[in-house]
């Protein structure tokens, strides 16, 4: 869950049935409170095997930081986790599931943990089609994923600004593009767009507030598309509580 302690601490769950509508974001609301942005931190909390944390925040938007999902990773790695009794929840399918949202398109099948398959294809040839494929446990999130960034096009930064988002947010937040050139960094790696879109998609999924038995192939992911698919899954899974 999350808290803003410069209103009061009230909680906002960190469950699908709270999001909000975003612009390439997930944000999360009760009522007139928001918390915008919590799709890389909760990518971390999911990879690391945590079921169970208070999150609180002095604003709107979690920080944007690196625009990795590493410095989250490597924060809750230095804090630690305490054991509690009992196991958690986990999310089984009995039928594979096709869900399609605007350009978006989901298949996700029964599994053992949690498999991603995603390809991204976008007309603009600096990132053209990329395809992504993990096993997501924590030691191969930490490594392979959550060092990949946040990206976007130079002439959506400023509208977002305008808007009160990305706040403190610098050229070293995000990697700046135009259509055919990379503008203020050097890449990770050649597909580092398509494994950040694999971190988002984790984090999008664990507001079903569960441990993920799926194999999820993801075509033109989007957060919306991400969100809708989760939904369908909650319709057609089966939860075992802990």
């Amino acid at each position: 869950m999350f808290q803003r302690s410069d209103l009061g601490h009230r909680v906002i769950p960190a469950r699908l049935d709270a999001v909000a509508l975003g612009d390439r974001r997930t944000s999360l609301r009760v009522g007139a409170e928001r918390v915008e942005t919590v799709e890389h931190l909760m990518a971390a909390i999911y990879a690391g095997g945590i079921d169970d944390l208070a999150i609180v925040v002095d604003g709107p938007e979690v920080p944007i930081l690196d625009g990795s999902f590493a410095p989250f990773v490597d924060l809750l790695a230095k804090a630690g986790c305490a054991e509690t009794p009992g196991n958690a929840a986990e999310l089984r399918l009995s039928r594979c599931v096709e869900v399609e949202e605007g350009d978006a398109r989901y298949t996700v099948e029964p599994g053992e943990g949690l498999v991603v398959d995603l390809t991204l294809d976008y007309a603009e040839p600096v990132i053209g089609r990329q395809r992504s494929s993990w096993v997501i446990t924590a030691e191969t999130f930490a490594r392979e994923i959550a060092p990949a960034r946040t990206f976007g096009f130079l002439a959506e930064v400023e509208p977002l600004r305008e808007r009160g988002l990305l706040a403190g947010a610098s050229e070293s937040a995000a990697i700046v593009l135009s259509p055919v050139a990379v503008l203020n960094t050097t890449l990770r790696w050649p597909d580092e767009f398509a494994r950040h879109k694999v971190g988002d998609l984790v984090g999008d999924l664990a507001l079903l507030g569960t441990r993920l038995n799926l194999r999820v192939v993801a075509e033109r992911p989007s957060h919306r598309g991400n969100l809708t698919c989760g939904r369908a899954l909650a319709r057609a899974a089966r939860i075992v509580e802990g």
